[in-house]
């Protein structure tokens, strides 16, 4: 068969080697690979707990395609290599099965001692992730920073109602996590009902919205938060939803909003937590690629990730 024409051939430029794309960090998984201490990629491709605008589960391609956007050096070095462990097999319409499976998941990781990043999919898979952590460490102390515009703590029936408002509800039934130890930013006013604002203040949870971060600069706002929170915690983990930055910056997002956070105030954000040495797991959950225009939001998510392994050196 002939190959077809492309007229633009020729004149595309070459790959330069001198610039490599953050693309080339990404070392495919193999059996027996030592994970001891060393960021691991896991995407979650899964969104059967979000109520409407479904498209998450195709993130963590829509990510790792995004990373070809950008370079390996931060301004000081080079990025170190990232293990990929691909996407999970899920079982994309049976909720309970899923959440046990990447609780599974979850559990293995940190029990090798992995600093696991994982990439969704549906915001509510976060309660399983945790709990799989406390599976695999149960006299853990842990700390959490959610950004989020969404407290995401409503109450559930059982392993087949949980959904993408669930997650630190589920999080903080286990023994590992306290709400003293919790703390949320990016928080949207009139996203959250007085009922569950009042219940997360009843938990000790530190709330800090997006005009406490517009006001004060998301820097401090999130040093203070960790000043609170890493008091007596052995270990960190930090759980971002896309949906915390303004539609404006961020479209392809499961729900999309109006007055979040700017792309700089997000950076400022993870960049900070993830300077904490105890730092030990972090997710990034809802970019959905069918609502992106021109990979906005795919862009601003690798960008995250880049500034949570940066931050790792």
């Amino acid at each position: 068969m002939d190959t077809p024409h492309d007229p633009l051939a020729g004149l595309r430029p070459a790959a330069d080697s001198r610039d490599p794309r953050a693309s080339a960090l990404l070392r495919s998984f193999s059996p027996g690979m030592p994970l001891q201490d060393r960021p691991v990629l896991l995407g979650l491709p899964y969104d059967g707990g979000i109520p409407s605008r479904p498209g998450a589960r195709f993130g963590p391609k829509a990510l790792r395609e995004a990373l070809g956007a950008y370079g390996t050096f931060d301004g000081q070095r080079e990025l170190g290599e990232v293990v990929d462990m691909g996407d999970l097999t899920l079982a994309s319409m049976n909720g309970a099965r899923t959440h046990a499976r990447i609780e599974e998941a979850s559990r293995n990781l940190f029990a090798a001692g992995a600093r696991p990043i994982f990439i969704g999919g549906d915001h509510g898979l976060t309660g399983s992730l945790i709990r799989g952590l406390a599976a695999a460490r149960p006299s853990l102390r842990l700390a959490l920073v959610t950004i989020d515009a969404h407290l995401d703590v409503r109450e559930y029936d059982n392993e087949s109602s949980l959904s993408s408002g669930t997650p630190f509800r589920r999080a903080l039934e286990t023994p590992i996590l306290s709400g003293a130890r919790t703390a949320m930013l990016g928080i949207r006013y009139l996203a959250n009902s007085r009922y569950y604002v009042s219940w997360a203040r009843e938990q000790g949870i530190h709330l800090y919205t997006v005009e406490d971060i517009a006001e004060r600069g998301a820097v401090a706002v999130t040093r203070e938060a960790l000043s609170l929170i890493m008091k007596d915690a052995d270990a960190l983990y930090l759980s971002v939803d896309i949906d915390a930055a303004d539609a404006a910056v961020a479209p392809g997002v499961s729900a999309v909003g109006v007055g979040g956070l700017s792309s700089r105030e997000m950076i400022d954000v993870v960049r900070t937590v993830s300077a904490e040495p105890r730092l030990l797991g972090a997710d990034l959950m809802e970019l959905s690629p069918p609502h992106d225009e021109n990979a906005r939001t795919a862009r601003l998510t690798a960008r995250l990730l880049l500034e949570i392994l940066s931050a790792r050196g």
